[in-house]
């Protein structure tokens, strides 16, 4: 609660307040809690003593009702309470004046059965510690004896032709799943088996769907145990109990026959075989010998037969949790592969018959579940089998793959992408085979899928017909799966060589291309989808072409501005089959001349803006010829900008435009040392920009203050002149920064006047001027410091954004280790402290700002990283200790590193000191001195802290990774002041569970290795975590 804003705290505590108080005794909370049931499942029907209208209730708000139901299911009366609810006869001896009427509703007495049950199976997870332990076996006999009830009500419902209420035997078993793990009830199989199963035959989908549950218990992560020991030997008992399961799912099985109709226990068989197989582990031994596994490969050659995706699941299921490489399972894999084979090949006497497999039937009827379950099916057994499909040991390998390859094959998109993770996992374990000559041998073996395999994903890629009409995330879903196919098509130029793929997609354009010109020219603009995949498949394999490839990509390039630029997606992917060969382009320079026109042209058509401007600038980075074209092209941008409005709501979006901005100044970057006038040509406009917008007189927009700082920015970080020292008469690249933002300077310092709220702006600037300093270099910038510090400081006092801070430990850390620098540095950390401190006064304010708090504290963790003294010898320290004080209690993940990562470097520095010993001087004995002085004085409270976040009462977002963390601050104290952290630590740790406690407490007095003091306070918090949940 200490977290919550002072508002949400006392909207809480009336909340709180207008709930009626809960009874210890079941007699008096049985009657409110029926009330607030009805409140919230029947609001309408009128409730009160005897119907009474005029009677007022504590619950005729459903708000308040749902709120009291709620609290009222973490308190120890709701075990009687529920038990009651899940007897009718009970709830309606105690209800008189809702039982006037003969009957009661039925739909609102399911819904509070199974409010019932729901609440008894969350309190079996984690709220048995309220019971006395002699309790808990009537607890499980009544639960029991309700399972029993409403599972023989469900049954009886089936033949009486009215609704049965699955779900609350459902909810039944589960509790008694959950109890069973916290009595640690090792005979509950032969229990239930015995007391319900034998007298109730009828009940055994109910019993089955009990036993189900009983592992998915075990294994939810909200089960709240004493003792870790406790489940791991449940689980191997459940594990050791096995055979009990099976024997009954082959008895159920056995009873059915061959009643197909009898579809309720055919999948409470399968259900509680999945769950067995997927969480205990059961021997493989076992299933191999079981006569369920030839019934469910019986349910699998009918796909309309019930039951079959769920028998898809476990076989899935089956296959995933026992891989060929796995030690034990030879005999369960023998008798897995023919089935699953049988599915899908056709064995050599129906060859010529034409009888088809159950695959073959799913893809000639196009049924999508038959086809998803075997593709599922085939596509797991061979990412299971694949040591085997690797393997020396000729097996007919290739008819699995072959399986896979036809379902790859499947026009589904979605179901043929189901394939793609083995085909990637088989391509990595081609290439990790040894030695050479083996790898090379199995990789010539495969290649005739290979290359099926790609003719089926090129096709694959094909956008649909009419996919101009989809929504915008129906076409970025497509655009998903395309990348997954054209991933696979770069993954088998890992094998077969960049040149083989290349001419496997480059041979069919031809052909694709050849087809649609012989088409009559009405159709022709409306066949493009087979040329667009095949563009798109050619740029996937741009790294695996090298760059004097002379058959296909110099057709590929003679093609692209014929092609109809009518067509978005297509010119789109053209343009970045352009930029994904600029490599190419670069040593072919006579294919550019009639592509930089076409990439020109796409920059005015929105759908393709943005795949022009990308193309311009990698051909840019690649080309050196291009300097003169790109030049002129950007120098058009420019003026039809500044003659549209000055550049509000510019057809080309300011990303793109910046793309090419880019691309320009790399493609002139060569030519400068020749034609110095060329920077004056880029810098100029925007200069001239900047100098308009902030004069007094001027109405420009946030957006377009941002947009020429953008433009700025680029230059400065791309266009490259040489690195200081260069030759007389020749600018250097510090040279032009430096002249640059001089020139620049009283315009920045206007323009940031003008919107000084404005985070996007201010953004903007301190990325100017960090790049700018960067690349600059320190030295060549220092004599614009003072000035950058002072713009600095005085923007973040009128803003508060934290982007200022963030550029202020940029600073710190360029000129920090210069000790020239380090009283302006400490006084530009002092004067940022201070508008902080005055704005961050409370909680609230803290949580109002959480980047302003993350950005402050790694700017100071920074200023002791690299000038540390004038900091620590100052009474600045002090303050900031307090203020990160309050910063830790913030629910804001990276605010929270950002303090721990202070407060780290902090204690790191005064251990380093400590450390050093006599060879101190004295500037560092002072630093040290001040130090610990700091740190006795507020040392206490941010320990407090740090313990209630271990403890779970505060955020612990960072427990023990990187550099900021829990454990680092506590580790880093206990080599500085073990005696002192031990005498602060303890009171707040009184809560803990006592043995966890214990345990940590030995390691900070053992001071152990940080690894395994990382590893102690992983414990503790987890063993919190738990104690926690059971008082909730």
């Amino acid at each position: 609660m200490s977290s919550l804003p002072q508002q949400q705290q006392q909207q809480h505590q009336q909340q709180q307040a207008e709930l009626p108080p809960h009874s210890s005794d079941p007699e008096q909370e049985l009657p409110r809690v029926l009330l607030a049931l009805q409140t919230v499942y029947a609001p309408n029907t009128v409730v009160g003593p005897n119907n009474n209208s005029s009677t007022s209730s504590p619950f005729d708000r459903r708000d308040v009702a749902d709120r009291y139901l709620t609290s009222f299911q973490r308190t120890a009366v709701a075990w009687i309470v529920c038990d009651r609810l899940l007897s009718t006869a009970d709830v309606n001896s105690a209800t008189p004046a809702t039982a006037a009427a003969t009957t009661e509703d039925s739909t609102l007495r399911t819904q509070r059965q199974f409010f019932a049950a729901q609440t008894l199976h969350a309190k079996c997870l984690s709220d048995v510690y309220q019971l006395p332990p002699t309790s808990l076996p009537s607890l499980r006999d009544s639960l029991l004896n309700h399972f029993l009830t409403h599972a023989t009500d469900s049954v009886r419902a089936h033949l009486e032709n009215r609704p049965a209420n699955r779900p609350l035997v459902t909810r039944l078993s589960m509790a008694i799943a959950s109890l069973a793990v916290q009595m640690g009830w090792s005979t509950c199989l032969t229990d239930v088996t015995n007391s319900v199963l034998t007298p109730h035959p009828e009940l055994g989908p109910a019993v089955l769907e009990l036993f189900r549950s009983i592992p998915e218990e075990a294994d939810s992560n909200r089960l709240v145990l004493g003792s870790e020991e406790d489940l791991w030997a449940y689980r191997d008992m459940l594990r050791n109990s096995s055979h009990v399961v099976l024997g009954l799912c082959e008895h159920a099985v056995q009873s059915i026959g061959n009643n197909s109709s009898d579809v309720a226990t055919t999948e409470a068989v399968l259900s509680c075989l999945q769950s067995w197989i997927r969480i205990v582990d059961m021997d493989p031994q076992l299933l191999e010998r079981t006569v369920l596994l030839p019934w469910m490969f019986d349910l699998l050659t009918d796909f309309n037969r019930g039951g079959f995706e769920l028998a898809v699941d476990v076989v899935v299921e089956m296959l995933r949790t026992y891989p060929s490489d796995r030690r034990g399972v030879e005999g369960l894999v023998t008798a897995i592969i023919p089935r699953v084979m049988t599915l899908g090949q056709q064995l050599d006497g129906n060859v010529n018959t034409g009888q088809l497999t159950p695959f073959q039937r799913s893809v000639q009827e196009e049924d999508e579940d038959g086809m998803r379950g075997y593709c599922r099916i085939f596509t797991e057994m061979s990412e299971s089998y694949l040591s085997l499909i690797l393997s020396h040991e000729e097996m007919n390998q290739a008819s699995l793959v072959e399986l896979v390859l036809q379902c790859a094959g499947i026009p589904d998109k979605e179901i043929a992408g189901i394939t793609l993770h083995f085909w990637y996992r088989f391509v990595i374990g081609l290439e990790e085979l040894e030695p050479f000559e083996y790898r090379q041998i199995k990789i010539d073996s495969f290649a005739p899928q290979l290359t099926r395999l790609l003719a089926i994903c090129t096709h694959l890629l094909k956008y649909p017909v009419g996919v101009e009409d989809l929504s915008p995330d129906r076409l970025d879903d497509l655009e998903g799966i395309r990348l997954y196919f054209a991933d696979t098509i770069e993954d088998c130029c890992r094998l077969l060589g960049g040149e083989v793929v290349l001419r496997a997609t480059g041979d069919p354009l031809r052909e694709e291309c050849n087809r649609v010109a012989s088409l009559p020219p009405n159709k022709q603009l409306s066949d493009w989808h087979g040329m667009e995949a095949y563009l798109y498949a050619i740029q996937a394999v741009s790294m695996y072409v090298p760059p004097d490839e002379r058959q296909v990509i110099p057709f590929v390039m003679g093609l692209i501005p014929q092609l109809p630029g009518e067509v978005p997606l297509l010119r789109a992917t053209a343009c970045q089959t352009v930029g994904k060969y600029a490599s190419w382009l670069g040593m072919q320079p006579s294919h550019l001349q009639p592509l930089l026109p076409y990439l020109a042209q796409g920059l005015s058509i929105p759908k393709c803006a943005s795949a022009s401007a990308v193309a311009i600038r990698e051909i840019c980075e690649k080309c050196n010829s291009l300097g003169d074209s790109v030049l002129q092209l950007y120098d058009g941008i420019v003026a039809a900008r500044q003659q549209h409005s000055g550049g509000e709501d510019f057809i080309l979006d300011l990303r793109n435009e910046l793309e090419v901005l880019e691309g320009v100044c790399k493609a002139v970057s060569t030519k400068l040392r020749e034609e110095p006038s060329i920077i004056n040509h880029l810098a100029q406009p925007i200069v001239n920009s900047l100098k308009a917008i902030s004069s007094p007189q001027s109405v420009a927009s946030p957006r377009q203050i941002s947009a020429e700082l953008c433009r700025l920015t680029v230059l400065v970080q791309h266009l490259r002149l040489p690195r200081p020292p260069s030759q007389p008469g020749i600018m250097n690249r510090s040279e032009f920064i430096l002249g640059l933002m001089r020139e620049a300077w009283p315009m920045l310092d206007a323009v940031s006047q003008k919107y000084p709220r404005d985070f996007n702006c201010g953004e903007k600037l301190c990325r100017l001027h960090k790049h700018s300093l960067r690349e600059c270099g320190p030295v060549h910038y220092a004599p614009l410091l003072e000035s950058l510090v002072e713009q600095t400081v005085k923007n973040f006092g009128l803003s508060l954004s934290s982007p200022y801070l963030y550029l202020a430990s940029i600073i710190v850390s360029e000129y920090g280790r210069n000790a020239a620098h380090s009283k302006l540095l400490y006084d530009m950390v002092a004067s940022l402290a201070s508008a902080v401190f005055n704005t961050l006064r409370t909680t609230d304010d803290f949580t109002a700002h959480p980047d302003v708090v993350e950005e402050f504290f790694f700017m100071a963790g920074r200023m002791i990283n690299y000038c540390p003294s004038p900091l620590v010898q100052s009474p600045l320290l002090n303050s900031l200790l307090q203020c990160a004080a309050l910063g830790m209690k913030l629910y804001h993940r990276d605010a929270n590193r950002g303090t721990l990562n202070f407060l780290e470097s902090t204690v790191s520095y005064s251990l380093k000191l400590r450390l050093s010993g006599p060879s101190l001087d004295a500037n560092g004995q002072a630093d040290m001195a001040a130090l610990e002085r700091a740190i006795l004085a507020e040392g206490q409270p941010l320990v407090i802290n740090l313990a209630q976040s271990l403890l779970g009462d505060l955020p612990a977002y960072r427990l023990d990774s990187g550099s900021g963390s829990i454990a680092g601050v506590l580790f880093y104290l206990n080599q500085l002041c073990p005696d002192l952290l031990m005498q602060w630590i303890q009171p707040p740790l009184t809560t803990a569970p006592e043995h966890a406690k214990s345990a940590f407490l030995v390691a900070l007095h053992n001071r152990v290795a940080r690894e395994e003091f990382n590893s102690s306070v992983r414990r503790f918090t987890a063993v919190c975590e738990r104690s926690r949940k059971r008082k909730i």
